[in-house]
């Protein structure tokens, strides 16, 4: 082991050196945090979109085109979207029967 008695003999660091291991550190930080804010940000957005209710004038329509006997399927595709109704889960034949 080395005793180091001088304190002269450890050269201090210079400005640059501060500079660096500041540069060297932020960049070790700074794009996970980002990375994470985007990430909360982008979760936020998405349940904002997803639990929004459609104005009540398209429930409505939405809801008198179901109820229509003539409306396209694809009307009672856009309708059952709007209401939120899931039309592709399919039912077993058992379930049906009961």
């Amino acid at each position: 082991m080395v005793d180091l008695v001088d304190g002269d003999e450890v050269p201090a660091p210079g400005r640059s050196g501060r500079w660096r291991v500041f540069a060297l550190t932020t960049l070790q930080i700074v794009p996970p945090v980002i990375s994470v804010g985007c990430a909360i940000m982008a979760g936020y957005f998405a349940f904002a979109t997803s639990s929004k209710k459609p104005p009540a004038d398209m429930a409505a329509l939405a809801v008198s085109i179901m109820k229509s006997g003539d409306a396209s399927p694809e009307l009672r595709d856009w309708a059952a979207d709007v209401l939120g109704i899931q039309t592709d889960i399919g039912m077993p034949a058992k379930t049906a029967q009961q």
